[in-house]
């Protein structure tokens, strides 16, 4: 059962996190064991105080869904030996589409490739009495294509290690050993002329009913063949391993966790027409040409707490979405086919997961119910966000009794755990928790951050305002803002900075000379200041 993964936006926060985590384990409540809760970067300290007070291990790390190797249906793996015959290489090849295969060690990793171009040439060369010996072919690479049976005697090396010959060629001067190979017919007398020498004979065109004359008193080895001295000889020449024909120098091939597009390029700067895959550890996987890349078992995948494409991982357009939960606006992700979309206008995207618990009727653990309770309260900002509703509220109540804490006095806990901005870095406190969007022909990043250390931001504001100004030059953003709520003073302090600054000014009434401003009780990027922001840019 292919994989499906569940995950939330970029530079994840409590909800992003926990909303996945606790929809990953409604599936598995529910039968399906193929869902895999992830994430798309560190998790907040926020959301680690979360995990930790409820004992809940974070997802595993997704950093792309980019179309790979290992998605692509490969066909059924023919490969050869080193010490196969030039006989059954060809008959492998010549059943295959390609005129190539691969070639593998014992272990059937990767070693080289061979085709119908690298045999033929040195086969049609195969004439010398040596080239047995010279090949270091296999004595069984006989046995086999000759169908051949042992009539008496034992071959005692593994490879051919003597010289063949035809019966007809010998003369007095040759002097034959033990390791050299005779090849007769069956009704020739040349047992007993060459007794003396212990040599091993084949001899073609033998049944079972034979009598070969001298063999009771030779000391050799006999092999006998119901093939005739002529295709015996042919045979031989089949015989030979393929080690030396094999090509290993400048080897092309693919590993399957690289990406189709990469594969795309290199085919097209290739002079090959197909390629070998292997795994990570360099077992053979299947044989690959333009033609495969086009058949993929694309990636499936759950958004959670997000539907905007540039919020979403790298690869989002080639993934089949099978899902979309979310409490944002409907935003500009394409699905290839129709699938199961929740959005409600909700505070959270955890108060969407619990009540779907509540809908299938499954139980909520405690550490489910405290997971999910902290993502609503980090996202409703402890029910003072006007994004807050009373189905946010009344699920926060109910998780609170489940997972057995004070809801407002574990809320402060949560909201502070995360706060002290004087430890972080200005490039933390940017991305922690940034979301960017496209307002008409502007590109906008809006982060925020919530803390109960006002003062601490104004110690390093012009180091934040610095490396915002940074971002927006290196990703050719046209407005940043950054959010930095703090729900016990009661509201947010708005920073902007962008060549498009107006918007902002526009949005909040800010003057020129202001590097920022205060807004009572605005706590939502969502609710409060996406549509200005949308509205001002429109002017």
């Amino acid at each position: 059962m292919n994989k499906i993964y569940i995950f939330g936006h970029k530079n994840p926060d409590t909800d992003s996190i926990c909303s996945t985590i606790a929809y990953e384990n409604l599936k598995k409540q529910l039968g399906y064991n193929n869902y895999i809760a992830a994430r798309l970067g560190a998790i907040n300290k926020e959301t680690a105080f979360a995990l930790n007070y409820f004992n809940v291990d974070q997802p595993m790390l997704l950093k792309g869904l980019n179309p790979q190797v290992s998605d692509l249906n490969l066909p059924k793996i023919v490969v050869a030996h080193e010490t196969d015959t030039v006989k059954q290489t060809l008959e492998k090849i010549i059943s295959k589409i390609g005129r190539s295969i691969p070639v593998v060690d014992e272990n059937e990793r990767l070693i080289g490739i061979v085709s119908i171009s690298d045999i033929v040439p040195p086969y049609l060369e195969m004439t010398s009495k040596t080239v047995l010996k010279d090949l270091n072919t296999p004595f069984k690479n006989i046995m086999t294509e000759l169908k051949a049976k042992i009539l008496m005697g034992e071959y005692q090396h593994n490879n051919i290690r003597g010289n063949v010959y035809l019966a007809s060629d010998l003369t007095g001067d040759i002097e034959l050993t033990q390791d050299d190979i005779v090849i007769a017919d069956r009704k020739t007398d040349i047992i007993k002329e060459y007794e003396t020498n212990n040599c091993c004979m084949i001899l073609g065109n033998y049944n079972e009913n034979d009598i070969i004359n001298g063999a009771d008193s030779y000391e050799g080895i006999i092999l006998t063949t119901e093939y005739s001295v002529y295709e015996i000889v042919k045979l031989i020449g089949y015989s030979v391993p393929i080690k030396t024909m094999v090509k290993k120098e400048a080897l092309e091939y693919f590993v399957t966790y690289e990406t189709i597009d990469d594969v795309k390029n290199n085919m097209l700067t290739s002079r090959h027409m197909r390629f070998p895959v292997v795994d990570e550890y360099g077992f053979i996987k299947g044989m690959i040409s333009k033609s495969n890349l086009i058949d993929i078992n694309r990636k499936k995948a759950i958004l959670m707490d997000h539907n905007e494409k540039s919020q979403s991982i790298e690869g989002i357009e080639e993934t089949e979405i099978v899902e979309v939960i979310d409490h944002h606006r409907v935003a500009n992700v394409q699905t290839m086919a129709p699938l199961y979309f929740r959005i409600e206008p909700l505070g959270c995207t955890c108060t969407i997961v619990a009540k779907m618990y509540e809908e299938n009727n499954i139980t909520i653990t405690k550490e489910m119910a405290g997971i999910m309770l902290s993502a609503i309260i980090s996202d409703t900002l402890l029910f003072k966000s006007p994004t807050s509703t009373k189905e946010d509220r009344r699920i926060g109540e109910k998780l609170s009794k489940i997972a057995g804490v004070d809801l407002n006095k574990y809320g402060m806990k949560l909201i502070t755990a995360g706060s002290s901005l004087s430890e972080e870095t200005p490039e933390n406190i940017i991305s922690n928790d940034m979301k960017k969007f496209m307002f008409g022909k502007y590109k906008v990043m809006i982060s925020q951050i919530n803390t109960g250390d006002f003062a601490g931001f104004y110690t390093i504001f012009n180091d934040i305002s610095g490396e915002m100004n940074k971002m927006c030059e290196v990703e050719n953003i046209d407005l940043a803002v950054l959010m930095i709520t703090d729900i016990v003073v009661g509201g947010t302090e708005i920073l902007a900075v962008g060549k498009e600054r107006w918007i902002a000014e526009n949005a909040f009434k800010m003057d020129k000379e202001d590097v920022s401003i205060f807004l009572p009780n605005v706590f939502s990027r969502k609710k409060q200041v996406v549509p200005m922001l949308m509205n001002a840019a429109k002017l």
